[in-house]
C-alpha cells in the first residue's frame, strides 16, 4: 500500500481547522467521501422562525439567531399569526392586520442584532402551513424554532395551536423554546422514545447535528408502555451509535418515563419523536397540548420521519 501525506480538513463544532492524515489512497477518499457525507447531512443551512404576537417574540427571534450563528445558516422569518376573519366584509380588515403584522416583524429584524446572518422575511397566502411547506419545498428547511405560542391567557396551555400543528403537521424537525430560555451549548440532551425503529435517511440529522457541532452527549430513554410490542422495542443500529447511554423504564405514557429519569439526566435539551398515530401526536390531536398532558421547562426538539 503507497502511504502518503495530504493535509485534510475537518470540523470541529464551527471551525475550519487542518490536520495531517497518513493514509493509502482508499482509505482517503473513502474518509473525504465519509467527511463531506456527514457534514452535508448534519450542517443546518435553512432555519425558520415563525413568530406570532406575542411579547416573546423578540426572544425567540434572538434565540433562533443565537443557535444559527454556531453554524451560519440562514433565517426566514414568517408572520404565525392569523386573525381569522372570514365575512367578506371583513376582509379588507384582515389585510391590514396582515400588513401591519408583517411591519412590526420586519421592524423587530432590522433593529435586532443579526450577528452577520442572512435573515429574510417571508410573505405567504392562505393557510399558515401551506405557506410553511412551499417555503420547504423551496429552499429546504432544516429546523423550526419558535415559542410554545399559547396565545391565550390559559395558563393550563403548554403548546398553542400554531406550535402544535408544526410539530404535528409537518415534517420538519421544531425547536421548541420555553419561554424566558437563553440560547446555552447543549453539552447533554435526552431522547425519549417507545418505538426504535426509524424511517427516512434525514431522520436522525438533527441528533447528527447537535453531537457534530456541540459535541452533544445523547442518553436514550426506551419507554415501554403497555400494549408495546417486540417489534417496536427493536432499536435500529444508528441511534445505538449515535448514544452514550441508554435506559429502559415502564411507564404508562413517554411523559411518565421523561418526568422519572429526567432529574437523574439533567439534559439541556429534551427530544422526543414524532409519529403518526404515536404519544405526541395524540396529545395535539386538537393543535393544543396542556400542561397536564406535558410540559417542560428545557428546550424541546420534536424530530420526525423524513424521506
Amino acid at each position: 500500500m503507497q502511504v502518503f501525506e495530504r493535509q485534510v480538513p475537518y470540523f470541529f463544532g464551527n471551525v475550519l481547522q487542518q490536520r495531517q492524515f497518513l493514509v493509502g489512497k482508499g482509505e482517503a477518499i473513502f474518509f473525504l467521501s465519509t467527511f463531506a457525507q456527514t457534514f452535508f447531512t448534519t450542517h443546518m443551512k435553512n432555519i425558520l422562525v415563525p413568530l406570532g404576537i406575542s411579547d416573546n417574540s423578540e426572544h425567540t427571534l434572538g434565540y433562533a439567531i443565537d443557535l444559527a450563528s454556531t453554524t451560519q445558516a440562514a433565517i426566514y422569518v414568517m408572520d404565525s399569526f392569523n386573525p381569522g376573519f372570514r365575512n367578506a366584509h371583513l376582509l379588507n380588515v384582515k389585510e391590514v392586520v396582515n400588513r401591519n403584522n408583517f411591519n412590526r416583524l420586519k421592524a423587530m429584524v432590522k433593529s435586532i442584532d443579526n450577528r452577520g446572518l442572512s435573515i429574510q422575511m417571508v410573505g405567504y397566502e392562505g393557510d399558515f402551513l401551506v405557506g410553511v411547506n412551499a417555503l420547504d419545498e423551496k429552499v429546504g428547511l432544516d429546523l423550526i424554532v419558535c415559542g410554545p405560542m399559547p396565545n391565550s391567557n390559559n395558563d393550563a396551555v403548554f403548546l398553542g395551536p400554531t406550535a402544535g400543528r408544526l410539530a404535528k403537521k409537518t415534517d420538519i424537525p421544531v425547536w421548541i423554546i420555553p419561554e424566558g430560555t437563553h440560547f446555552q451549548t447543549p453539552k447533554k440532551a435526552l431522547f425519549a422514545f417507545k418505538q426504535g425503529k426509524v424511517k427516512g435517511e434525514r431522520s436522525l440529522h438533527p441528533l447528527k447535528f447537535l453531537q457534530t457541532q456541540f459535541d452533544t452527549q445523547l442518553e436514550l430513554l426506551l419507554v415501554k408502555t403497555p400494549g408495546n410490542n417486540r417489534k417496536e422495542l427493536h432499536i435500529d443500529h444508528e441511534i445505538v451509535e449515535l448514544s452514550d447511554q441508554m435506559t429502559s423504564s415502564e411507564n404508562a405514557t413517554i411523559y411518565q418515563g421523561v418526568l422519572e429519569h429526567f432529574h437523574d439526566v439533567h439534559p439541556d435539551i429534551l427530544i422526543v419523536f414524532a409519529r403518526k398515530r404515536g404519544f405526541f401526536e395524540k396529545l395535539i390531536e386538537s393543535d393544543v397540548v396542556f400542561k397536564k398532558d406535558f410540559f417542560t421547562k428545557t428546550p424541546l426538539l420534536v424530530i420526525k420521519n423524513r424521506p
